[in-house]
């Protein structure tokens, strides 16, 4: 691949992709195969038609190679990443790589204010990887490789139960529609089945209907699924943690990283 252009600063390739997610390309060659990689943004220029792809798919592959290395077979770590950046993306744009906590005291000298300055482009705020290389080149106390409060924590119990939470947040509840007490972590997905055949099932696909006025015994089974996914992780033989926002912050260091020496 060549020197990244001034075009492609917020595009990268099959290979950036790669190196950010810390996968090997014969890895990604098979997602690709599969229908499992992330979404390509455009083609690129010339006959070999090269993928590119956009910082919201950097985060999907963080994702998938943060999974990979804790021990997920690579296409289970796909389709887990599949299903909850697509949920993100559906709520919230894209994952969560928690940079907005760095615009705030303590880490900027200046809240309120952008900490960066003598940058004359035209803002890309909505761009995780163009707020992050900002960031990287401001007084602003961001060290790679350190868990930040608010970051996006992935929590799978006996590699089937999988729920979410948010680092630092010891002792805040979470909401639940049937449990008036809130929850410690929020019951999301199962694991169903293991290798090629694995599946991975919401927990609101195994309720005929979130409508828990209208339908009671919908209610009653989607309590006893959350306290199911609770015992789980509370009686499991091993629970797997995934920070999200530091692998997608790592991502990005690698792609900064990677960049910086093929221009030098």
């Amino acid at each position: 691949m060549g020197r990244p252009t001034k075009t492609s600063d917020l595009l990268f390739t099959s290979r950036e992709l790669a190196v950010a997610a810390e996968l090997s390309a014969r890895n990604m060659s098979l997602l690709h195969d599969e229908g499992l990689a992330p979404a390509v943004a455009e083609a690129g220029p010339g006959r070999g038609g090269h993928r590119l792809y956009s910082s919201v798919a950097v985060a999907h592959a963080a994702l998938i190679g943060a999974l990979h290395l804790a021990g997920f077979e690579l296409l289970v770590s796909a389709r887990l990443a599949e299903v909850v950046a697509d949920d993100f993306a559906s709520m919230y744009g894209k994952l969560h790589a928690n940079l907005a906590v760095f615009l705030q005291a303590p880490y900027n000298p200046t809240p309120g204010h952008r900490p960066w300055r003598g940058d004359d482009t035209v803002p890309q705020l909505d761009d995780d990887f163009w707020v992050y290389n900002r960031l990287i080149d401001s007084p602003v106390d961001l060290r790679p490789g350190v868990a930040i409060s608010g970051d996006m924590i992935i929590d799978i119990a006996d590699h089937e139960y999988v729920l979410t939470e948010t680092y630092g947040s010891k002792g805040v509840r979470i909401f639940s529609p049937v449990m008036k007490e809130g929850l410690p972590a929020s019951p999301d997905y199962r694991i169903v089945g293991r290798g090629s055949a694995a599946r991975i099932v919401p927990i609101t696909d195994e309720v005929d209907t979130m409508d828990f006025t209208e339908d009671p015994s919908s209610a009653a089974r989607y309590k006893a699924l959350q306290e199911a996914y609770l015992a789980a992780r509370e009686n499991a033989v091993t629970r797997v943690r995934i920070n999200v926002s530091l692998a997608i912050r790592n991502a990005f260091g690698r792609l900064r990283h990677d960049r910086s020496r093929i221009a030098a």
